[in-house]
């Protein structure tokens, strides 16, 4: 009976309230309803898939070769053991991110959700024994009112809350927005931005770090070097999407 009125609801929601695509607003594929996106919309969605820089989850787009390094991180040292996303960072996945990071639309969550679902991420830590968004300054959370990173992580790891610590980082530091920055100027603004406020927490532990898009990874490597300062073990990154 109550599986009924359930179903009643839905049917009810659905007619006086359609499902529309995240993206562009026209139907979404009927014959998947958890991915809220029309056929076009779909289509156009980038997977990152291999060969990809074994450390950063950079994509080599024209490389017949498997995964390496890319030059960047060759050259350069990240704090993190890895990154990886889902998605490459561009439309309509970036209109779809921006609604629900900037205007709420947190329905896409279950579209997030199911996308993680589908798209494998190769050499990703399978086992983590602990899962930790990326915070927001107190500040930014309650113009905002949620933190984007904090409902991707129970969106990606709906089985797993008890891996989900969202207090032991902390954003200390108030800062400019990432996106009116580049270069040398990102890596100062979060400059002593991040605290681990309980080392025993994070000591000897498999740490996977969550976030929406790795531009950079200015952000997420700042979140990695006080996490390791802390005692982690390792840490890796999950975002949604990467910039390439």
């Amino acid at each position: 009976m109550r599986k009924l009125g359930h179903e009643i609801a839905a049917s009810l929601l659905e007619l006086f309230l359609p499902a529309s695509c995240l993206a562009c607003g026209q139907p979404p594929v009927r014959e998947e309803r958890a991915v809220m996106l029309c056929r076009g919309c779909r289509n156009e969605i980038e997977p990152i898939t291999e060969p990809l820089c074994t450390c950063c989850g950079q994509q080599f787009r024209n490389s017949g070769g498997g995964n390496h390094l890319c030059g960047l991180c060759l050259s350069d040292h990240y704090h993190f053991t890895m990154a990886r996303a889902l998605l490459r960072y561009t439309p309509p996945i970036t209109k779809v991110i921006s609604r629900f990071k900037y205007h709420g639309r947190t329905a896409a969550l279950k579209t997030f959700r199911t996308l993680h679902e589908q798209i494998p991420v190769p050499g990703l830590i399978d086992r983590p024994d602990l899962i930790i968004p990326v915070p927001l300054h107190r500040k930014r959370l309650r113009e905002r009112g949620f933190n984007q990173a904090l409902l991707l992580a129970r969106a990606f790891y709906p089985d797993h809350g008890s891996l989900i610590d969202f207090a032991v980082l902390e954003r200390q530091r108030y800062t400019a927005p990432q996106t009116s920055l580049s270069g040398k100027a990102r890596r100062q603004n979060l400059k002593k931005a991040f605290r681990v406020k309980n080392s025993e927490v994070v000591a000897g532990k498999r740490v996977l770090l969550i976030d929406d898009v790795f531009t950079t990874g200015t952000t997420v490597n700042e979140c990695a070097a006080v996490l390791k300062k802390a005692g982690a073990k390792e840490v890796a990154v999950l975002t949604l999407a990467r910039v390439d």
